[in-house]
């Protein structure tokens, strides 16, 4: 078996391999979509490593940069993503292998840590290979319309879920908050960034996003997640830039005109970013629900002295948006 980085030839051969592997599901295998997620990320190309055996293509595994900050600190870290394995070469720990030789490398090349929020099927391969369980990501919820969504349920009906914002309006609002920083963030957060911004949200080929805004105060990034018999308004990022007199209020009038518009039936946050920013938000009543956001693991690869600081969730502020699986 032989063992070597991807170059941009590989690309169809890596399509090809992700359908023989995983099929479609949810999330098309691409080109387009491979370069979006690996190679126009803000934070660096991913770090992927592919097995060869008789010059075909039989496994690879992607590694995507990503950027925390904490204080003045910023960590360099990646997050565990992509990994196929050929259906007729499984069983051979091909998987194992090309993790633990990527976690080389990239320890080499100064990456402090990875991250990533495996299902329960991946998870216990993941703890024999020196992941550490965090925790599952806190958030908060409130319903609502509690007597419109009973009636869906009952009824599976759903409503039609409204166009996104357009790339000239994102385009004309992030321009507004360009040469600014948001409020200080106590804890570790993904760092602000227009470029972060315009990837992340606006270029996203798999999901359509869109914002609140005033143009000067707060961005609230959002997106709409249908269920079988539910609308999820799902606050996905804000940042907040000015705390003065009547960003609160504006915010609570924006976001009730928007459940209406949508008729979503649940609102989700983050509580983690909520609370970093309690001070400046409104109390939207939101209930906190400890156990349903994703699990997260880390894995120390060269900050080995702060690593049990970096475990405790409770020093993290990330949003619903770093966790999404894309």
């Amino acid at each position: 078996m032989n063992i070597r980085p991807a170059t941009s030839k590989d690309k169809p051969a890596i399509i090809e391999l992700l359908r023989k592997s995983l099929g479609e599901s949810t999330i098309p295998k691409s080109e387009a979509l491979w370069n979006w997620k690996h190679e126009e990320n803000p934070f660096g190309h991913s770090y992927v490593l592919l097995a060869e055996e008789n010059e075909e293509l039989i496994g690879l595994r992607a590694f995507m940069q990503w950027k925390w900050q904490w204080g003045e600190k910023i960590y360099r870290t990646i997050r565990a993503v992509d990994t196929a394995t050929h259906p007729q070469h499984q069983g051979k720990g091909i998987f194992k292998k090309l993790t633990l030789d990527q976690l080389e490398r990239c320890k080499q090349d100064g990456i402090g840590f990875v991250f990533n929020t495996p299902n329960s099927q991946s998870m216990p391969g993941y703890l024999k290979m020196g992941w550490k369980v965090q925790g599952r990501m806190p958030i908060k919820i409130q319903a609502l319309n509690p007597v419109k969504t009973a009636f869906s349920v009952l009824l599976n009906k759903k409503t039609p879920t409204p166009i996104a914002n357009s790339t000239v309006e994102w385009n004309s609002t992030l321009q507004s908050f360009a040469s600014l920083q948001p409020l200080s963030i106590q804890g570790i957060h993904t760092p602000w960034s227009s470029s972060y911004v315009r990837w992340r949200y606006i270029n996203n080929p798999l999901f359509a996003y869109s914002y609140l805004s005033d143009n000067k105060n707060y961005l609230l990034i959002y997106r709409i997640k249908e269920h079988s018999r539910f609308t999820e308004l799902r606050v996905t990022d804000f940042f907040i830039f000015n705390t003065s007199l009547g960003v609160k209020k504006d915010i609570v009038k924006q976001l009730k005109s928007l459940s209406r518009n949508v008729s979503a039936d649940l609102l989700t946050i983050s509580a983690r970013q909520w609370n970093a920013y309690k001070d400046q938000l409104p109390s939207f009543g939101l209930i906190p629900v400890r156990n349903a956001g994703p699990s997260v693991t880390l894995r120390d690869l060269s900050v080995t002295s702060e690593f049990e600081t970096l475990m405790n969730m409770n020093n993290w502020s990330f949003s619903m948006g770093d966790l999404e699986l894309f």
